[in-house]
């Protein structure tokens, strides 16, 4: 049995129900308030909290197929950040929108209609084939006149009217002022102005009992509300369906709390005869079935595949993935870091020293890789439960074997990643984009760095910010805050990893120095750092880019040799020390540009390495640059690179282009990649 669970977050309470798949109740539970603009904090806790209780009545978590979530005064950006927070801590398919749209689709689905909301605040919201609207959702200061915080500071209004004039105070404001324990009416003002607008609205109750009693001070008020609601009606049917009649629904407590404000709401509309028919609404968090699956069949599945110059394993995300550019939405499902076969890594990394290769060790090479890379995408799958005929496509970075971004007189600049795609997409039946570095060269670019392009789309906010991915090399990219990609610069900015593992796997034979133990250990070897800093790459001027040709094994070696009478841990100190100081020298770089830097985000298998991350943080904090990982965002740091392959096939897929001139040099912008069909 699946299971979906609708939250709706309201100025008054936060109510969470969990449905079967054939929309029964199975739980629920109300706690505290979820209004943003009232209490931001305090929403996003009640939120939480009900999520959490009714997850834990759940035998099977894994059957809870997802959240939807819909809360009072949230704005758009607020949405997405609610989402990523959500699906971080609760890693499944969540659903955040407003209040508003919550119970309009609850109602309505998709057709034509007007929800009115009248609770704390007043909202209404309609939809029609092509367009929709929104009238109020204000917030009290700005409008919400016809909603309960409204009612019970109209109600004051008038009674402060009255004694101004020197009349009795009406019944029903010396009611609430007993309750207050107030004994005259000027000392209102620090209740009506200390206090978050619910615990004002809730006086509206009181309002309704004294008009069921017969109170015509009340009557009158609940009258005028009506009509306040009314009028907004009409200008909505105006927009929505002039000339045909249009199904209408009343929610709220004051709409489902006072039954002389919605007969008076009935009696207005009928007399209009403009076409409205009232339908009666239904709880908000029906509507979570409907979110989950429309959001899920918005979406279609994908995978990346990513083996970088550090060797370390063939990284594979399974992603969902729909629309493209700046409207681009991405769902990590699961990342796995797959090992090479044995035997085709030793292939690997012997065609990488340069020992000896022939061709025929290129093209099996090629073959060997093409398998791999499609076991991986069958195994991610697999664990997930997702059929290959599921899947959309799938985008092979391939591994690189040479990059010359230069070139001369007799040679022509050129990149090569092998990883045979018709292999893939014949195993998994799958399309394929794969090839994504050649157009960009074409386009007299460097051909990297092309993830820049995918941190515009998924990190763009209002700060300045780089973000940094520590793989084999260092590669940053600089974000500005209002989003002109003219203004992006990308580069590498030397080893990451690579010569670090060189260096451990020469002098130490092991594959990696974990978590910087042996590093932590050492000193700086100062003439062996300045000889580092002063190599060509680093003092070149952005764009750049580099690889194995130039910080690989060869030149590692070199450097070893020369300092062979050096202790190892200070060795690798001092290899772990350049990656950082090349890394901060691109940094200072984009400052000298006159560029101003907020965040520094960093993600790639060098976040392990504690002993690079501390001295990188102390470095960049003296700089007034505040550092964060990933995965403090959404996603994960060792993911990042395979996550952006997918979006720029998804790109290539959506005819739209891949790469950003500013950062690779190309001269135009351009498709990445090349695509093949699996039949």
């Amino acid at each position: 049995m699946n299971y979906y669970m609708g939250i709706d977050a309201g100025g008054t309470k936060t109510t969470a129900v969990m449905y079967d798949e054939f929309d029964n109740v199975v739980n629920s539970i109300k706690v505290g308030p979820g209004n943003f603009r009232i209490d931001k904090k305090e929403a996003i806790s009640n939120i939480q909290e009900s999520i959490n209780r009714l997850i834990q009545t759940l035998p099977v978590k894994e059957n809870l197929k997802g959240i939807a979530v819909g809360v009072a005064g949230i704005s758009n950006n607020e949405i997405d950040e609610l989402k990523l927070k959500l699906e971080k801590i609760y890693k499944m398919r969540v659903v955040v929108t407003s209040d508003y749209d919550l119970a309009y689709k609850a109602a309505f689905k998709n057709k034509p209609g007007i929800i009115v909301i009248s609770g704390t605040g007043l909202v209404l919201y309609g939809k029609n084939e092509k367009n929709s609207k929104k009238i109020g959702g204000w917030g009290h200061i700005l409008g919400d006149e016809g909603s309960g915080y409204e009612l019970v500071v109209r109600m004051f209004k008038k009674a402060i009217l009255t004694n101004e004039n020197d009349q009795p105070i009406p019944l029903i404001t010396n009611k609430i002022l007993k309750k207050l324990n107030i004994s005259e009416l000027e000392e209102i003002k620090p209740f009506i102005y200390g206090n978050h607008k619910n615990e004002i609205a809730r006086f509206a109750e009181d309002i309704f009992i004294e008009a069921e009693k017969g109170d015509l001070f009340s009557i009158e008020l609940l009258e005028e509300t009506a009509s306040i609601i009314v009028e907004k009606l009409k200008i909505m049917k105006e927009t929505m369906s002039p000339d045909a009649p249009i199904e209408y629904t009343l929610k709220g407590g004051i709409l489902e709390g006072s039954s002389l404000v919605k007969n008076s709401i009935f009696k207005k509309t009928a007399s209009l005869d403009e076409g409205f028919k009232f339908i009666n609404p239904r709880e908000s968090n029906k509507a979570a079935r409907y979110f989950i699956q429309a959001d899920e069949n918005s979406f279609k599945y994908a995978v990346g595949l990513m083996s970088g110059t550090s060797l370390d394993g063939i990284d594979v995300v399974l992603c969902e993935i729909n629309n493209s550019d700046l409207d681009t939405n991405l769902r990590q499902v699961d990342f796995e870091t797959f090992d090479y076969p044995k035997e085709t890594l030793a292939n690997l990394r012997t065609l990488l020293d340069q020992n000896n290769t022939t061709l025929r060790d290129i093209s099996t090479l090629n073959v060997d890789l093409g398998y791999a890379y499609a076991d991986s995408v069958k195994k991610i799958c697999y664990k997930n439960k997702i059929s290959l005929e599921k899947l959309a496509f799938v985008a092979s970075h391939g591994q690189t074997v040479f990059h010359d971004a230069t070139g001369n007189k007799e040679m022509n600049r050129s990149t090569l990643q092998l990883g045979e795609p018709s292999i893939i997409a014949f195993e998994t039946n799958t399309l394929v984009v794969s090839n994504f570095r050649s157009k960009d060269m074409a386009a007299g670019g460097e051909g990297a760095p092309l993830v820049p392009l995918t941190e515009w789309i998924l990190y763009q906010d209002q700060h300045d910010k780089v973000l940094l991915n520590i793989g084999g090399i260092g590669n940053l990219t600089y974000l500005p805050s209002d989003g002109d990609k003219s203004k992006m610069v990308g580069f590498d900015t030397g080893p990451g990893n690579m010569m670090i593992n060189e260096g451990m796997s020469h002098l130490l034979k092991k594959d990696y120095d974990n978590k910087g133990e042996v590093a932590s250990k050492g000193q700086l070897i100062i003439p062996m750092l300045e000889e580092l800093m002063n190599h060509w790459f680093i003092k070149k001027t952005i764009p750049k880019s580099t690889g194995r040709d130039e910080f690989g094994k060869e030149y590692t070696l070199e450097i070893i040799k020369k300092y062979k009478d050096e202790k190892i841990e200070d060795v690798i100190y001092t290899f772990t020390l350049f990656t950082v100081k090349s890394i901060v020298k691109g940094i200072k770089d984009i400052l000298k540009t006159g560029r101003t830097i907020d965040r520094l985000l960093i993600a790639g298998g060098g976040i392990h390495n504690i002993t690079l991350m501390q001295n990188l943080k102390e470095q960049i904090n003296d700089m007034g640059i505040e550092v964060y990982k990933q995965e403090e965002l959404g996603y994960s740091s060792d993911a990042k690179e395979a996550i952006a392959f997918v979006i720029l096939a998804n790109q290539t897929l959506s005819d739209k282009p891949g790469n950003v001139p500013s950062v690779t040099g190309a001269n135009k912008t351009v498709k990445l990649g090349s695509v093949t069909y699996p039949e």
